[in-house]
């Protein structure tokens, strides 16, 4: 009940958190901001390792669990964020969120055939509903012609369809990362390591990982000369994301990876709703979006009911 409280609250903060994210790939390129928010993770997780003590303790963990932990933040944050950010300022928010919503089906894969957690028909079911989503837009979301001008902003609600395409791949690249990442969680809390020490180990090792892309000229320019409300938006971006991020591992911490993947499936939901109210012109609304949105939260009140009353 714990753990999928926590994930529920995950999946609020992130649908909050790709409001404003949108808002930030829409004034810098996707890496910078992912960039940002990543090297915003160390710092933000030292603090609250200090606040609960838990920095008192980094001798005292397992090298297994910091190593796991490590490959969890570079597989999630320096892959799967770049990937989830590019899909974001290509298609938007409400389109790019149902795609990437994919990596349940690695998540819960890779929890069956790893960690031996149950698969139960009602989960199964819901995960199929979800699925129909990701289908419908690929195949029937209307799309302008190439090239066309007319009444557009740029990277506004309509887009042509190689964009499309395009978006739709990167958000497939990202839920891959994504949904590979609480298998090593899990496996990093098994060998005796804790959420906050897992987020500040994890965000760490991206942060290094990431760091020889800074050499680029491009990179360069945008992080030491940066317009000042990119930066704002992407530290506000940093901020909200690493929130998320550690009720992720709380709930990692306190349920199983099948709950909490499943529980992230709502994230297009909360995104719908905050993009509707904060950022109307920027994102799409048709029908079929209407409805790829509609048949995820219907998927996940089947998993939610499973969860709350199993059996």
């Amino acid at each position: 009940m714990l753990g999928a409280a926590f994930g529920l609250a995950f999946a609020v903060t992130f649908g909050a958190n790709s409001i404003i994210t949108r808002r930030g790939v829409l004034r810098a390129s996707g890496s910078y901001v992912a960039n940002v928010s990543i090297l915003s993770g160390p710092v933000f997780f030292l603090v609250i390792a200090a606040i609960v003590g838990d920095v008192f303790k980094l001798g005292q963990f397992s090298l297994q669990s910091y190593f796991y932990f490590a490959i969890a933040g570079i597989v999630h944050f320096a892959f799967g964020r770049t990937f989830g950010y590019k899909s974001l300022q290509l298609i938007g928010v409400t389109r790019s969120n149902i795609v990437t919503g994919l990596s349940t089906i690695v998540s819960v894969g890779m929890a069956v055939a790893f960690l031996h957690e149950p698969l139960t028909p009602l989960v199964v079911l819901g995960i199929l509903i979800s699925l129909l989503g990701p289908v419908l837009i690929t195949l029937k979301d209307e799309t302008i012609a190439v090239g066309s001008q007319d009444n557009i902003i740029p990277g506004g609600r309509a887009v042509d369809r190689p964009t499309l395409y395009r978006g739709l791949l990167y958000g497939a690249g990202s839920a891959i990362f994504w949904g590979s990442s609480p298998l090593f969680i899990k496996l990093g809390m098994a060998s005796g390591g804790t959420s906050i020490i897992g987020n500040l180990t994890s965000f760490t090792a991206a942060a290094l990982f990431i760091s020889p892309s800074f050499v680029g000229i491009k990179a360069r320019r945008e992080l030491l000369n940066p317009d000042f409300g990119s930066l704002k938006l992407a530290l506000m971006s940093g901020f909200t994301t690493n929130l998320a991020q550690m009720l992720r591992f709380l709930a990692l911490a306190n349920t199983s990876v099948t709950v909490v993947s499943l529980m992230q499936r709502t994230i297009p939901v909360w995104s719908l709703g905050f993009a509707y109210a904060f950022n109307r012109k920027l994102e799409s609304f048709s029908p079929w979006v209407l409805l790829g949105n509609g048949l995820l939260l219907a998927g996940s009140i089947l998993v939610m009911l499973e969860q709350f009353w199993p059996g």
